[in-house]
Order: structure tokens, then sequence, then C-alpha cells
């Protein structure tokens, strides 16, 4: 199994490329959708944010109520600071748990993961890609998805710059333009991991020793 860390920043495209990993054959295991398991009414996890942060966080449903905490959080690092003590452990701890279940399994495992470098989840990973988009396409998706303009840029000033993220990844797409273009690049990307990997059993590395 190779492990691929996914990561960009908010509507950066992240989510459409782990579709195209997963046509090309990859299992892939989604930390915001581990996150919303894990904090649903009755799991520890959402018992220990209600009693940080209090019950008007939640619905009629009794559920989370997750944009209304989102515009909490990021108005507000300290307490961002607080959710993400919360939540990260819990997640990275799941996301290992499916690591471990598919470890003997051929192909690639994609760990979706938004905070991948700042929570220090590479290190799970034996590649990683970033799915980079210009600010104006990431902002116009997050207005697509419902997020408004405000809330989308508190969130953007909470994560890492996109540059900074590429410079630590092995291979960068970028998302500037049409989905059959964010295709074309996954499938390219899938080869050279796959070529890589297997340079890297073979103990051949281009230029060294």
């Amino acid at each position: 199994m190779i492990i691929v860390g996914l990561t960009g920043n908010l509507a950066s495209g992240k989510s459409e490329a782990a579709k195209y990993f997963k046509k090309k054959g990859a299992h892939v295991v989604d930390a915001d959708e581990t996150a919303r398991k894990l904090t649903r009414k009755g799991q520890p996890l959402f018992k220990a944010i209600v009693k940080i942060f209090g019950r008007t966080f939640t619905d009629k449903r009794g559920q989370l109520d997750r944009k209304k905490l989102a515009w909490h959080v990021f108005s507000r690092p300290k307490d961002l600071k607080k959710l993400n003590v919360l939540v990260h452990p819990s997640v990275i701890l799941e996301i290992y748990k499916e690591i471990e279940k598919r470890r003997s399994k051929k192909g690639l495992l994609v760990l979706d993961v938004p905070l991948l470098f700042e929570s220090k989840m590479e290190k799970l990973a034996d590649f990683t890609v970033v799915v980079k988009a210009s600010e104006a396409s990431m902002l116009s998706r997050a207005s697509r998805r419902g997020i408004p303009s405000d809330l989308a840029r508190r969130i953007l000033a909470a994560q890492w710059p996109m540059m900074k993220k590429a410079r630590l990844a092995d291979f960068v797409i970028d998302n500037n333009g049409t989905s059959e273009e964010l295709e074309r690049q996954v499938n390219r990307v899938t080869v050279e991991i796959l070529k890589e990997q297997k340079d890297r059993e073979s103990g051949y590395y281009p230029g060294g020793i």
C-alpha cells in the first residue's frame, strides 16, 4: 500500500482531486468526514466540544451546528486552537486505524486532509500532493458551496499559505482550470507516484547513489 497525503486550502479542489484518485482505483480516507462522524451527537468528542463551547453551538436536533461554530472559532484564534486540540488527535487516531487495516493491500491509499502539514499528518504518508488554486478561484468555489466570503477569508487566513504547502509537497496540482484538466493532472501524478515508488523499492534514485 502506498500512502498519499492529499491537501490544499479551502475550496482549492482537493476533494474533487480525491474523487479522481478514487476513479483511478485509490481508496480515499476523508479527514473531514471522519471528523463529522466523531462529532455526531452522543459521541465523546461531541460531548467534549459542547462542554467547552456550550450548547449554543448545537442545532434544534441537538447536533453540532458546524457553521455557527466555524464563525465563532475563526473569529477567535484561541478558541480555534482549543477546538483543534480536541479534534485533531481523535481524527489522526481514526485515520491511523484505517491505514493499519489496509496496510497489507496493494494500490494507493489517499488521505484527504485539509490540515495535513499543520497537523503533521504528512508523516503518515509516503508521498504528499498539494492542490493549489488562486484566492479568487477558492473564494468563488467557497461561495458556490454556501460559505460566505467573510467566513471563507477567515478560514483561509487560519490555514498555512498555499505556497508554503506547495514547497513542502512532493507533487503540486494546479487547479485554476477545468475539471478535465484537474483529472489529467491527477492521472499524471498517479503514474509518477507509482513509478517513484517502484524506483524506491528497486533502490534506484536518479542522479544519486
